[in-house]
C-alpha cells in the first residue's frame, strides 16, 4: 500500500513519482512485449516514425495483461481510490511532438480517477518528461488555469503571455522502471523529445457514490468509443482482482471488446 505521506502529496499536487518500481529486467521484458504488440498492431512492418496508439492494448499481450493485477499496480489505486475502483482502460502509445498543456475531463473533481504510466525512454524536460503544474487538479473560483485546461493545438498559443514551454510548473523526469501516478484533472504537457517516445498507461475510476456521479459515468461512455469496454479476456480471467476490475462495467451492460 502506499504510505500516508504518499497519499498526501497525491491530494495536495495531484501526481506521484514512485522511482524504479520494476527492475530493469522486468521493464526490459514488458518493453518488449509492447513493441511486439505495436509490430502485430501494424500487421508486421517496421516503426515509420508516426503517432501509434492503442487502447485496449494490455490485453493484446500475455505479460502486459497481467500488469493489472501486479500488487505494485493494484495497491496505487487501491490506496487512492478505495478497494471498489474500476478499470477505465490500458492504453500503449509511441508518442510523436509535444503535447500540449490540458488537463480538463469529462468529470467534476468529485470521482476519484488516476493514471498510472510507465516510459521505456529516460525523460528529461528537453526531451519529452512529462510537465505538470502541481494543484491545479482543484479548481478555484476563479479558475485561473482556465485558459489551459481543454488541449490548444494553435502554434501562436501564449497563455499568460507565455510560450507553452515557458509555462512555470515541475518537471517528472524519468528513468526506465520508474512509475507515475496523476488525475486527469492535473495541468500536464510535454514538450521536446524524439518521435515514437514509448509508454503505457492504465486509467482507474473510484466507484461513484452517487447519483449524479453515476451518470456523469454513463454520459462520458456514451461519448467514447474505447474507455469503459472490457476485454472479454479480463471479463472471463482466471484472476479474481481483474475479473472484480470490470465487474462494475459489465453490471452496467457497458460493451465488451473481442480481445
Amino acid at each position: 500500500m502506499l504510505t500516508q505521506g504518499q497519499i498526501s502529496h497525491f491530494e495536495a499536487f495531484g501526481f506521484l513519482v514512485l522511482p524504479q518500481l520494476f527492475s530493469m529486467e522486468e521493464t526490459d521484458a514488458l518493453r518488449e512485449a509492447s513493441l511486439s504488440t505495436f509490430q502485430d498492431m501494424r500487421g508486421g512492418g517496421p516503426y515509420t516514425g508516426e503517432a501509434e496508439w492503442g487502447l485496449p492494448f494490455f490485453e493484446r499481450d500475455p505479460l502486459l495483461a497481467t500488469l493489472i493485477d501486479d500488487d505494485r499496480v493494484y495497491q496505487i489505486p487501491e490506496s487512492l481510490l478505495g478497494s471498489d475502483f474500476f478499470l477505465g482502460g490500458t492504453q500503449g502509445n509511441l508518442r510523436v511532438g509535444d503535447t500540449p498543456w490540458h488537463g480538463a475531463t469529462e468529470f467534476t473533481e468529485d470521482i476519484g480517477q488516476i493514471k498510472v504510466a510507465m516510459y521505456f525512454d529516460s525523460a528529461t524536460k528537453d526531451t519529452g518528461a512529462l510537465r505538470v503544474i502541481p494543484g491545479t487538479h482543484k479548481y478555484g473560483s476563479p479558475d485561473y488555469f482556465e485558459l489551459l485546461r481543454p488541449r490548444t493545438d494553435e502554434l501562436d498559443f501564449r497563455p499568460f503571455g507565455l510560450a507553452p514551454t515557458e509555462v512555470p510548473c515541475w518537471t517528472l523526469e524519468t528513468e526506465p522502471g520508474d512509475v507515475l501516478v496523476f488525475t486527469e484533472n492535473l495541468l500536464h504537457g510535454s514538450f521536446g523529445g524524439r518521435p515514437g517516445r514509448h509508454q503505457l498507461s492504465v486509467s482507474f475510476v473510484a466507484h461513484p457514490e452517487t447519483d449524479y456521479q453515476e451518470k456523469q459515468i454513463m454520459a462520458f461512455y456514451a461519448k467514447t468509443k474505447y474507455s469503459y469496454r472490457p476485454s472479454k479476456s479480463y471479463v472471463n480471467s482466471d484472476r479474481p482482482r481483474i475479473r472484480r476490475m470490470v465487474s462494475k462495467l459489465v453490471e452496467w451492460g457497458f460493451e465488451q471488446t473481442e480481445l
